[in-house]
């Protein structure tokens, strides 16, 4: 009954995040706006849940069956210390909503978002001592928008925009040190500016520029 409970528990939350995935992440320091059509609806999908485990389970094609029925529903997969390690939800046999993976202690590993079996919205995750790993958003299995990756220190990793999977806009990321060593603008196919702070090249205006005495 405690297990049935704390699953129970795991499913609202998974359901909480699926519809609030629209707010922003305060430890991360940065506002993560999901646009409210990449929100996915997961009303439809009943609460029953089955270990992964399950004999009667099975992948064919892409589509998960239940005793050859096409499933809908949650499975889970557990820890040897009885921790729920993953919940995956199912809508008519393909991921659909928020997949959630826990760290051993019970916290969030990892939250992703699907609809129809592929990516398609918020997909963020922590590191063990609790910092932000990463944020990104996608549409139909295509990155779109600010993709973000921290250290596990807390600080900045990469800031990467893009469109229908291509980089489009500003493109960042820092060294762990906090130096940055690409801050660079994307745009039909062209990089312009930094793209190596401290090696041997640079991307001026789209074209290779090799350092000289002057630059150093």
């Amino acid at each position: 009954m405690v297990q049935k409970e704390h699953l129970l528990l795991k499913i609202v939350s998974l359901i909480l995040i699926v519809t609030c995935s629209s707010c922003y992440n305060k430890s991360a320091k940065e506002e993560v706006v999901i646009p409210s059509s990449f929100v996915v609806n997961t009303t439809m999908i009943p609460i029953d849940t089955i270990l992964s485990t399950n004999k009667d389970l099975k992948l064919d094609n892409g589509i998960v069956y239940l005793s050859n029925t096409v499933y809908s529903g949650y499975i889970q997969q557990m820890y040897e210390n009885d921790q729920i390690k993953d919940v995956f939800s199912y809508y008519k046999g393909k991921q659909e909503g928020a997949s959630l993976t826990y760290f051993p202690n019970g916290k969030l590993k990892d939250s992703r978002s699907y609809k129809a079996g592929k990516s398609y919205g918020r997909h963020y995750g922590y590191w063990s001592n609790g910092n932000l790993k990463y944020d990104f958003v996608y549409n139909n299995d295509k990155r779109e928008g600010l993709q973000k990756q921290w250290y596990e220190s807390g600080g900045k990793y990469s800031f990467l925009t893009f469109k229908n999977d291509t980089e489009d806009g500003m493109q960042k990321a820092w060294r762990e040190n906090g130096k940055p060593y690409i801050n660079y603008q994307a745009k039909d196919g062209h990089r312009y500016g930094l793209q190596k702070s401290n090696l041997c090249y640079t991307l001026l205006d789209g074209k290779l520029k090799l350092p000289t005495n002057e630059n150093k």
